[in-house]
């Protein structure tokens, strides 16, 4: 099966593509959209006039969406913002979409295996009793890691989900979990 991913920058869409083939190996993935990022991503006319013909291209078979909701999980309109642009999106692949909605951003998943990261960066970062309550992960990772010599950057994402343990993400970030389930289900 080939997998198309659509994402917010091309670190997160490699990133997500590693974490998943730890699990997936069969699956393909392919990048749609590169050249759209952030909230163009909100772009409707874009969205209409690239995604399908780059869909119709590569012919995937099932399309993950990945976006950060840059907010906590019950704010209703970022939600409601998101859930549109997906909607709409989702018609432009044939409704073979399934929606990856990072709470807050991406690196929620890093703080879901904050062993990992603490062993690659040697820092000391305590375990988040909910990752999905972090409200700027991402400057977590860099607070941890500044003043030394192997400093945390965004741009290390890829590399570092290689290394993530994916049943540790799965178990400690209730959205990645609901994200599998539908994945898991699409599969079938």
């Amino acid at each position: 099966m080939k997998i198309g991913l659509v994402g917010e920058a091309p670190n997160d869409t490699r990133a997500i593509q590693n974490l998943l083939g730890r699990r997936y190996r069969h699956l393909s993935f392919v990048t749609l959209l590169n050249r759209i990022n952030g909230s163009m991503l909100d772009n409707k006319k874009a969205i209409n006039q690239l995604l399908s013909v780059e869909f119709e291209e590569q012919k995937p078979d099932i399309v993950i969406f990945i976006r950060d909701l840059d907010s906590h999980e019950k704010d209703k309109k970022k939600l409601q913002e998101r859930e549109d642009i997906f909607i709409h999106s989702n018609r432009k692949v044939s409704n073979t979409g399934i929606f990856l909605l990072n709470i807050y951003e991406i690196e929620a998943l890093i703080l879901a295996d904050i062993s990992t990261f603490n062993k690659k960066y040697n820092c000391n970062i305590e375990m988040f009793e909910d990752v999905m309550k972090v409200p700027d992960p991402k400057g977590v990772l860099l607070k941890a890691t500044r003043g030394t010599i192997d400093r945390f950057n965004v741009s290390h994402n890829p590399d570092l989900f290689k290394l993530l343990n994916f049943d540790t993400v799965k178990q400690n970030c209730r959205y990645f979990s609901t994200f599998i389930e539908k994945f898991d289900k699409a599969l079938t």
